[in-house]
Parts: structure tokens; sequence; C-alpha cells
């Protein structure tokens, strides 16, 4: 028996809605707040310029991103690391035998974020050439290593590149399955965050001028684009529980 993209996301919301009075509140508290303020205290990345194959252009705007970084990119980067800590306390939530309590799966999900910032990382730098190469490449490879995280979750002992191979391995004849359901959620995150992101860069640019109703959209406009990235990354995280669980149920 074979599982659908369909079907991977109709078990993931399933699982959502039984589970949600557990998830909602990590998600809330350790992947949306974190990045909801990353977003609105910081500086917006500099935006590629409109003709990235002038040499001088390209050169200007990777000087700009470097001080960007400089100035930013610890808080976003911090904000990265308490959202990991969330989705490995949610894979811990649902996947451990025992049922762990929320305060156990903080508890442990805290011991083990170093474990689980490396897998996460080994996974993120193929993944993000894949994405910039061609979004599709990029998507296939995080299919193929979306269930190293709940591995390591269900195996405390299991280490960070054994997750990887052990991910390739249990992924193997659901690769389609598992890109098509990620690639429905990347299309779907990005149809809705994309006129988000133009407000964004319309409200920053008049900031000076909108007056408080200025400020105030500014600021709900960054909570929906925060809240959009939490709902795909949980949603992700969801997928890849469920992906573990059908190839652990049969033994793989």
């Amino acid at each position: 028996m074979t599982i659908s993209f369909a079907g991977l996301l109709s078990v993931a919301w399933r699982l959502f809605r039984r589970d949600a009075a557990l998830i909602l509140p990590i998600a809330g508290a350790l992947v949306f707040l974190p990045s909801f303020a990353a977003l609105l205290l910081c500086e917006p990345l500099p935006p590629l310029p409109p003709s990235p194959r002038d040499e001088v252009v390209m050169q200007a705007w990777m000087q700009a991103v470097t001080i960007w970084a400089q100035g930013n990119g610890i808080w976003f980067l911090l904000a990265e690391l308490i959202g990991l800590y969330g989705t490995a306390t949610i894979a811990l939530l649902l996947l451990d035998p025992d049922r762990l309590t929320v305060s156990q799966a903080l508890g442990q999900a805290m011991v083990r974020l170093v474990a689980f910032a490396l897998a996460s990382m080994a996974v993120a730098v193929p993944v993000g050439l894949g994405l910039w190469l061609l979004v599709l490449p990029g998507l296939y490879v995080q299919a193929r290593l979306i269930v190293a995280i709940p591995a390591m979750a269900r195996h405390p002992v299991l280490r960070p590149l054994r997750s990887l191979r052990l991910s390739w391995k249990m992924t193997r004849g659901m690769d389609r399955a598992l890109t098509g359901a990620l690639v429905a959620l990347f299309l779907a995150q990005w149809l809705a965050v994309a006129p988000l992101l133009s407000a964004d860069e319309t409200l920053r640019g008049v900031a000076g001028t909108a007056g408080p109703g200025g400020a105030a959209a500014l600021v709900l406009v960054d909570a929906l684009i925060a809240a959009i990235g939490a709902g795909y990354t949980v949603a992700v995280m969801l997928i890849g529980v469920v992906a573990y669980r059908v190839r652990a149920s049969r033994g793989t």
C-alpha cells in the first residue's frame, strides 16, 4: 500500500487537529513569536537588485547584505534556533512512546538541542543549494531528509549524520508523495506571503510619514508573515512525523 501526497497532507491535518491543544501553544510561543520579533525589530534583508546579472550591482548588493548580517543576522539565527527548539519539542511529544508531558518534552528538547541543530544545519545546506538552483530539487532533497528530526526525537541515541542516512533510507519509495506534499505547502505559503512581503516593503518605505495607522498596519503585516511561516514550519514537521510513522509501522 502506498500513500499519496494528498494522503500525507490529510493525515498530517488529522494529527494536527487531534493534538492542536499541545501543538498550538508551543508553536505560538517558540516558532511564531521569535520570528515575529525578528521581523518587527530588525531591518529587512536588502531586496535582490532588478538587474542580477550586472556584476557591479550584485557586488553592491552583496556588500549591503554583509552589512545587514552584521547588525541583524544574529537575531534571525536566534529566532531560527528557538523555532527549532519548538518543532523538536512537538516531535518529541508526538513520537515518544512514553507520551511525555509538555514540560518533559521541553526539557528533553533543550538537552538535545545541539544535536537537533546539527541535524537541521546538515539538512539546510543541501536543501538551500537546491532551492537556490531551482525550487524543485531543493524540495526533493528536503523530502528525502524530512524524517531526520522525527527519527532523532524517537531514538535519543541517534546521531545527526546517522539520522540523515536513516531518513534517506526511510523515504525511499515515498519521495514523490513527500515532494508533492512539500510543493503544495510551499506554493500555498508563497501565494499567501508574497503580497504581504510587498505590503511590508511599502509600509517600511513610508514609515516616517504614515503615522500611527501605518505603524499598526506594519505590525499586522509582520504578524501575518510570521504566522504563515510558523504554520509552514509546523506543517513540514508534521509531515515528517507522519512519514516516520508510516515507515516505522512497516518495519523500514
